[in-house]
């Protein structure tokens, strides 16, 4: 039975794969991703191929004097893929986008990196509140360890199983309509740990070795144990991933009660360099835009661009003032680039 899932994710699993007739290192990998949510792959990238990366994070990413459009800050850097080909070429590694096509069934879309030169520190969250898909959980994203990971500089840690989990959003646990927002993020977070609490999963710790690779499943939850040592740093990139044929949405900035999506318009794919076209299983999905940059897939409403320009002023007006009136221009104008 096919579902609107991926083949890993779905209910009917164990009847898929015995239709797959695998060989036992990919049935190993596809039971253990069903399972737990993750599968490691040992040693993919060479010694050479990380010192490179690690040469490009510290006179790039991390180098105040390098211009840089995209957020970073001492521990962190957002999108080094954009001028970093050794990063690139990292997310696209043949080697693993070839596990993932084989997890997915779907050609990949990798369309953000993270480089990290010190431990996160995240508290636990699943890549689904940022990163979502219709059909659903057609996304995932691979940690590289760029040195030996240890409990002194900050581990990757997850919970094996939270897959299984719900895909926890804003409106399970609050009663108010408001859209997602990371004004509210905190809450989500709380939420998440309350969970933990009182869900039967056992906390893991990712003590990789140089060149070690995990890759996860959208749902784990997962975040950054505390860093023991002060200044130890711990060298890694992370990729995130979507997958052909997909609506593309970030649920934080979407209203998951309402169903207005903020849709991923501009999301790049890093094999092409190209702006990914979207599509629903082979269709073309009609999108409506609500208000600012929230969607809606309808196809038996015909929205006018004059009508949304006269809801967005009603909104602006009754919430913050005619002094906010102004506003409603500049978005305008930011929504025409879409």
């Amino acid at each position: 039975m096919e579902m609107n899932l991926p083949w890993v994710e779905s209910p009917f699993f164990l009847k898929i794969l015995k239709s797959k007739n695998l060989n036992s290192d990919f049935e190993k990998i596809a039971i253990d991703y069903n399972r737990e949510g993750y599968v490691v792959l040992k040693n993919v990238f060479s010694k050479e191929e990380i010192d490179e990366i690690i040469l490009e994070m510290n006179e790039k990413a991390f180098n105040p004097t390098f211009k840089y459009k995209h957020q970073r800050d001492e521990r962190r850097s957002q999108d080094l893929w954009e001028y970093s080909e050794p990063v690139r070429k990292m997310a696209c590694k043949k080697e693993v986008l070839d596990v993932l096509e084989f997890l997915y069934d779907r050609e990949t879309v990798p369309f953000q990196t993270l480089n990290f030169r010190y431990g996160s520190q995240q508290r636990a969250h699943s890549d689904t509140i940022h990163f979502s898909s219709l059909p659903a959980r057609f996304m995932c994203g691979v940690w590289v360890a760029l040195e030996d990971i240890t409990e002194e500089n900050g581990p990757l840690f997850y919970y094996p199983g939270s897959q299984k989990s719900i895909e926890f959003n804003f409106n399970h646990f609050r009663k108010d309509l408001i859209d997602n927002s990371y004004d509210n993020y905190n809450q989500y977070e709380d939420f998440i740990e309350e969970y933990l609490q009182v869900a039967n999963l056992e906390k893991k710790k990712f003590l990789a070795k140089k060149g070690d690779a995990l890759i996860w499943s959208s749902n784990i939850i997962h975040g950054g144990c505390p860093v023991l040592q002060d200044g130890e740093t711990r060298y890694s990139q992370v990729t995130h991933y979507f997958f052909k044929d997909c609506i593309y949405y970030s649920p934080m900035g979407s209203n998951t009660i309402s169903g207005e999506l903020a849709i991923r318009y501009h999301l790049k794919n890093m094999r092409t360099g190209k702006v990914e076209k979207m599509t629903y299983n082979g269709y073309d999905p009609h999108l409506i835009r609500t208000f600012k940059f929230l969607t809606v897939i309808n196809k038996h409403i015909y929205y006018p661009g004059f009508l949304r320009l006269i809801t967005d002023f009603v909104f602006i007006v009754s919430n913050f003032g005619f002094k906010h009136f102004f506003k409603l221009f500049l978005n305008k104008t930011k929504i025409k680039k879409l």
